[in-house]
């Protein structure tokens, strides 16, 4: 079996939260399978060419203020599921986002990249799995939530507008 790497597309998103959140509680992170994850099908368990293709994120962005509590990662899950509706370039990359027992993804038309649900859990990080176009695309992600510049927020801003 090959090593276990996770998919390009998951260790940008990972860098660019991590750059942005220097201070964020990792206690939640996580890509790949435990134990618990190898007894069941499992975006974190390695496929068969040895990509993980989920990551777990920690709600808590920071000790103090504002980003505790999970209000910034709410902000956070409703633009990578906004990203994900928005067919820019590098959204196919998106194949789940689970948070506060909820689940958005493309998988039912009817419900297409609503979060809906309840008793998918995920209640101390947001779970994001991605499809086979995130192992080899790791460009930015181009959420607002994620640059401190101004100009950079406002441009991706209007594009998950449109």
């Amino acid at each position: 079996m090959p090593r276990a790497r996770l998919v390009k597309g998951g260790e940008r998103l990972r860098d660019q939260i991590n750059k942005r959140f220097p201070g964020r509680d990792k206690a939640s992170d996580g890509w790949i399978g435990d134990r618990a994850h190898s007894q069941r099908k499992s975006f974190h368990n390695p496929d068969s060419r040895g990509w993980v293709h989920a990551i777990d994120i920690d709600e808590n962005m920071g000790k103090r203020g504002k980003w505790r509590r999970g209000r910034t990662a709410r902000v956070l899950a409703s633009q990578l599921n906004a990203y994900a509706i928005s067919g820019l370039p590098g959204a196919d990359r998106l194949l789940h986002i689970v948070y506060e027992d909820q689940v958005s993804s493309g998988t039912y038309k009817r419900k297409f990249w609503v979060f809906r649900g309840s008793g998918y859990s995920h209640f101390q990080h947001i779970h994001v799995s991605f499809s086979t176009t995130g192992e080899t695309n790791g460009k930015v992600w181009p959420l607002p939530i994620l640059t401190r510049n101004p100009v950079q927020k406002l441009r991706w801003r209007r594009a998950l507008k449109r």
